[in-house]
C-alpha cells in the first residue's frame, strides 16, 4: 500500500471522494490527513496530482494500533475487524464478491467485514449481505487503524494475467480456488432501479420482439467497438430494439457514428447516471457489450450476454459466467497479436499512445479503433447473438 499526504493544504478529489488534507509538519501526526491506497492506484494519483500530493514512507507496522495482514482464517480473533482494500472498475470489484462471500462463510459470525473501494462504486456493494460496511478508497490512516486486519491484493507472481480474476482473489485470501464451488457474483441491483427510465424503455420497446442493450464503450478506450461492428446486429435483426449509450455517439462523433441512426437503435443518456445504465441492463432482454462492466452486471443478473474481447483474454474474466458468450479476437498484426494484454495505462507509461488514445497497432494502420476488435466477422457475431436469443426467457 501507498501512503499519501499534502505538500500544502488542499482538497483532493479522487475516484468520487473528496478529502481536505493538511501537510504533516510535526511528529504529532494527524492520521486523518494521511491517505492509504493500493500501490498502483497510489502511483496513478501521484501522476495526476504531482503538485498537491506527495508519497510518504515510514514503517507502518511499527505504528501502535496499525492492523496486521490477514492471517490464516483459523487465526482470526472473534469480534475483530477486517478491511478488504480493492479499488478499480465496477467489474474488477464485482469479481471480488465470490471471495467476500466465501470469506464471510469461514469467519466467526461476530467478525466485522468491510470493503474499501472507490466511492463511485460503493452503491454496488452497500447492500451486499456478506459485508458489514463499505467505505471509500482512499481511506484515511485513521480509518485503516480502526481495523485489526487488512487485506491488500499484491501480485508478485503476475497471477492476474494468468488465471481468472475470481480465482486470483480467492487465492489472495489464502483459499484454494479449486475447492470453492460457488463462484457466482453478488449484486443487489434494487438501489439502481429507476422506474421512469424503465417505463420509458418499456414504451420504446413495445413494438419490437426483444430489447437488447448494445454497448460499444469501455472505460479503457482501447477496447471501444467501432460503429461498423455495432451496426451488424441492428441491420440483421430489424425487429429487435437496440439501446445504446448516447455518450458513444459523443465520443466517436467524427468516426462514422451516423451509420447507427436507424429505426431500431435508441440512444439513452447514461452519462453520470449509474441508475439509468443499470436500469437499462435490467430492463433489456439481453446484452451485447465491449470488455467493460456490462457483462459483469449481466452475469450477476443472470442475463444472456455476448461480450467481445481483444486486448484481454476472456478466460481471465468470464470463466465462471454461464450466461455470457465470450468472443475473443483472433488477430495477428504487424506489431501485435491478440490478446496483447495492453491497456491505456500501460501504453501511456511507455509513451506509445497518441492524444486519441489509440494502441500502437491502430497508430500504424491509421485506424481510430483497435484493429483486433475490428476483426470480428459478421458471421461470428450473428451466430453468438442467435445463441443468446435462445436463452431469453
Amino acid at each position: 500500500m501507498v501512503f499519501l499526504s499534502a505538500g500544502e493544504p488542499c482538497t483532493l478529489n479522487v475516484y468520487g471522494a473528496s478529502f481536505y488534507l493538511e501537510p504533516i509538519i510535526s511528529r504529532e501526526v494527524n492520521v486523518g490527513h494521511i491517505l492509504v491506497v493500493e500501490g498502483e492506484l497510489g502511483r496513478r494519483i501521484l501522476q495526476k496530482k504531482r503538485k498537491e500530493i506527495q508519497r510518504i514512507r515510514f514503517n507502518a507496522q511499527a505504528l501502535p494500533g496499525f492492523p496486521m495482514p490477514l492471517p490464516t482464517l483459523d487465526q482470526v480473533i472473534p469480534g475483530s475487524k477486517i478491511i478488504v482494500i480493492r479499488g478499480g472498475g465496477i467489474g474488477d470489484v464485482l469479481m471480488l464478491t465470490p471471495a467476500i462471500k466465501e470469506l464471510r462463510r469461514r469467519l466467526p459470525e461476530d467478525v466485522h467485514l468491510s470493503l474499501a473501494t472507490f466511492k463511485s462504486n460503493c452503491l454496488f456493494f452497500d447492500r451486499n449481505p456478506y459485508l458489514d460496511s463499505v467505505i471509500a478508497q482512499p481511506v484515511t490512516l485513521g480509518e485503516l487503524m480502526e481495523a485489526d486486519y487488512y487485506v491488500e491484493f499484491k501480485d508478485p507472481a503476475s497471477l492476474m494475467v494468468r488465471i481468472p480474476m475470481i480465482d486470483y482473489y480467492l487465492q489472495g485470501l489464502g483459499l484454494d480456488p479449486q475447492k470453492i464451488s460457488d463462484k457466482s457474483l453478488v449484486l443487489n441491483a434494487e438501489p439502481f432501479f429507476d422506474r421512469e427510465v424503465a417505463a420509458f424503455l418499456d414504451r420504446a420497446g413495445s413494438s419490437f420482439r426483444h430489447m437488447v442493450y448494445l454497448n460499444g464503450l469501455a472505460s479503457d478506450q482501447l477496447r471501444d467497438l467501432s460503429p461498423e461492428l455495432l451496426r451488424i446486429l441492428p441491420a440483421r435483426f430489424p425487429d429487435i430494439l437496440f439501446v445504446m449509450p448516447a455518450i458513444y455517439a459523443a465520443r466517436h462523433r467524427d468516426h462514422g457514428v451516423e451509420i447507427l441512426d436507424t429505426h431500431n437503435i435508441l440512444w439513452l443518456d447514461t452519462e453520470e447516471s449509474l441508475h439509468r445504465y443499470v436500469t437499462a441492463l435490467i430492463r433489456c432482454d439481453a446484452v451485447v457489450t465491449a470488455d467493460t462492466s456490462g457483462y459483469h452486471i449481466a452475469a450477476a443478473l443472470n442475463k444472456p450476454c455476448v461480450a467481445l474481447f481483444g486486448p484481454i483474454s476472456s478466460r481471465l474474466r468470464t470463466t465462471y459466467y454461464p450466461t455470457v458468450v465470450a468472443l475473443d479476437a483472433e488477430y495477428h498484426g504487424k506489431l501485435c497479436q491478440s490478446p496483447c494484454g495492453k491497456s491505456i495505462l500501460s501504453e501511456f507509461k511507455s509513451g506509445q499512445v497518441d492524444a486519441e488514445q489509440r494502441c500502437p497497432e491502430a497508430l500504424a494502420k491509421g485506424s481510430h479503433f483497435s484493429p483486433c476488435l475490428a476483426s470480428f466477422s459478421s458471421e461470428k457475431l450473428i451466430h453468438a447473438f442467435e445463441e443468446i436469443l435462445k436463452a431469453i426467457r
